[in-house]
């Protein structure tokens, strides 16, 4: 079916006027929880979250203790006024439990984990308002977090996502272009590094269409790199400021 005339005008602009190949508007702010080790606001769009980073702390649980290296965990909650999501069911527990999974993979593959040996590294995740591309969005949050507390990552995490809508892959779908039900991969990387850490496909595409949807993601996390590179760099330097 196509839905180029509901979601994708004669001129190529989306609803919410982004073209194809565009990201929605990135902002963040540092230390906005000061009762923790980092913290960070992330928006992109009209999806909102805080990530809290705890530690690394001396791990709680004997039985998870690495003599060699630290342990990450994630939690990830979802505020009851979240927006788009609560006109449809609630989230199930279940893809909670999934994100906060992915999450704390994706950061095991980005801290040097063995700089921290007996500890653990804790990172919350509190969605404000959710309209689509939690999980990029939660990823981003954690890194700016992490950064804010000072934890050693081998490169800064980045996140965003792609589908393909109307015969074309778009960059950073927002809720309503989810909803559709069409192919959606949300990918995380260390652009530096050229290094995938997240490709999460729930549909099946053929070769050629996932190869342009991956093309479409990781060149959309650069576009977010571009942004939070430049949002670590003024908060290094308003850090170095408040020092002198």
């Amino acid at each position: 079916m196509d839905n180029r005339a509901d979601f994708i005008s004669l001129a190529g602009l989306r609803p919410d006027g982004r073209r194809g190949r565009e990201i929605r508007r990135v902002r963040s702010r540092f230390g906005v929880f000061k009762g923790a080790d980092g913290s960070a606001y992330l928006e992109m769009g009209q999806t909102k979250i805080i990530a809290i980073v705890k530690g690394p702390r001396e791990v709680t649980r004997r039985q998870d203790r690495k003599y060699d290296t630290g342990i990450v965990n994630c939690e990830y909650n979802v505020a009851p006024f979240s927006g788009s999501e609560r006109k449809k069911r609630r989230p199930t527990e279940r893809k909670g439990m999934e994100i906060a999974l992915a999450v704390k993979e994706v950061f095991e593959g980005a801290i040097m984990l063995h700089l921290y040996p007996r500890t653990q590294i804790d990172i919350y995740l509190h969605v404000i308002q959710s309209d689509g591309g939690v999980l990029p969005v939660g990823i981003n949050a954690a890194s700016l977090a992490l950064v804010d507390a000072g934890v050693a990552m081998s490169d800064l995490v980045v996140a965003c996502s792609a589908g393909y809508l109307d015969g074309m892959p778009v960059m950073d779908l927002n809720y309503v272009e989810q909803a559709l039900g069409g192919p959606y991969l949300p990918v995380a990387v260390l652009p530096e590094k050229d290094k995938l850490l997240l490709a999460k496909m729930e549909s099946r595409l053929p070769l050629e269409i996932f190869e342009e949807v991956l093309r479409a993601a990781t060149d959309a996390c650069q576009q977010v790199h571009e942004v939070l590179r430049a949002a670590v760099k003024e908060h290094a330097g308003a850090l170095l400021s408040s020092q002198i």
